[in-house]
């Protein structure tokens, strides 16, 4: 879809907007290189490393692309008391996010590395604890986001991929601050749990919408499907990200939308929804219609994905955007 909306307005409209981000923060870590030549030890390439880098993800990078487009934001979570996870809070400390992070003793970091040769990812291996916290954890985390909440965020940002930081005691918290959160966002790979607190949004991607449906991806269609992923899912809004495709905004209360995704040589970049959810959210806190907020998330998500690796919008091509109209 086009809009004539000005991002410059609506960037301006939420500058220093406060966010506040609780979920499963991981590492991301991404190793470059050149094939050399083939093995001897078995039919794969031998890749001479040329660099390495770890950034935020999972949640982590969620806040970073909220950073990123200047609001405000802190990040509420748990890490393991191992060096990924020291690595972890320095990645968000460099993203200018403000760290409230729970050190969960005994725990492993989730951390995700990608090994990618000629802008090809090859493979990618997974490590870190995903059973959920311990109880002295889980009970200090809670206080944390208690008193993130006691600052009174424009807004209240939810990313549970699933790997045991969101416990009962998070969500119930949620569902009972509920209506003192102006903007309340879900982004989980399972959004049944959340529905009972009604989020303001969810974005799910194609599968997670089908999956709480109970359906298949290739079944899914959500113009046809609206009436049920708005009532599975508790949602006045759901923004279904649809990659390639761009995504298909479902509404309570206004006409459907869609957007396209402009055409894009990149293929292998990874957490493009933490951009689009932080575009989103604050093109809604700026007071942009859902058609606007939808435009603004999808160019947001479009710019973070400019090359391979973990996406976050760079800061320079969103100051770039302040000038421009969408």
């Amino acid at each position: 879809m086009q809009t004539s909306g000005n991002f410059a307005a609506l960037a301006e409209g939420w500058r220093d907007a406060s966010v506040l981000v609780i979920g499963d923060a991981l590492l991301d870590g991404w190793l470059r290189g050149r094939p050399a030549r083939l093995s001897r030890e078995a039919p794969v390439p031998v890749i001479t490393l040329d660099s390495t880098r770890e950034v935020c993800g999972g949640a982590a990078n969620t806040a970073a692309n909220f950073a990123a487009l200047g609001a405000r934001t802190t990040l509420v979570g748990a890490v393991g008391d191992d060096d990924a996870g020291a690595r972890l809070r320095t990645c968000v400390w460099d993203a200018g996010v403000a760290d409230r992070l729970v050190t969960a003793i005994g725990r492993r970091t989730v951390t995700k590395r990608r090994v990618v040769a000629d802008g090809y990812v090859l493979v990618r291996f997974d490590d870190g604890d995903t059973v959920a916290l311990s109880p002295i954890a889980a009970e200090t985390l809670v206080r944390r986001l208690d008193e993130a909440l006691g600052t009174e965020p424009d807004a209240v940002v939810v990313c549970d991929h699933g790997i045991g930081t969101l416990g009962p005691g998070v969500r119930a918290l949620l569902t009972a601050r509920r209506l003192d959160l102006p903007l309340f966002a879900v982004d989980a790979h399972d959004l049944a749990p959340w529905a009972s607190a009604g989020p303001d949004l969810v974005t799910p991607n194609r599968a997670e919408a089908a999956r709480v449906l109970g359906k298949e991806a290739q079944d899914l269609d959500p113009q046809r499907d609206r009436g049920q992923l708005l009532r599975h899912t508790g949602a006045a809004v759901v923004a279904v990200t649809l990659d390639v495709e761009g995504s298909a905004v479902l509404s309570l209360d206004a006409e459907n939308v869609t957007t396209a995704a402009p055409p894009s040589p990149v293929a292998h970049a990874a957490g493009a929804g933490g951009a689009y959810l932080a575009g989103f959210v604050l093109g809604r806190l700026a007071g942009a219609e859902l058609a606007e907020a939808a435009a603004v998330a999808q160019r947001c998500a479009s710019m973070a994905i400019r090359g391979v690796g973990t996406a976050v919008v760079p800061e320079q091509l969103a100051s770039a955007m302040t000038k421009t109209s969408l």
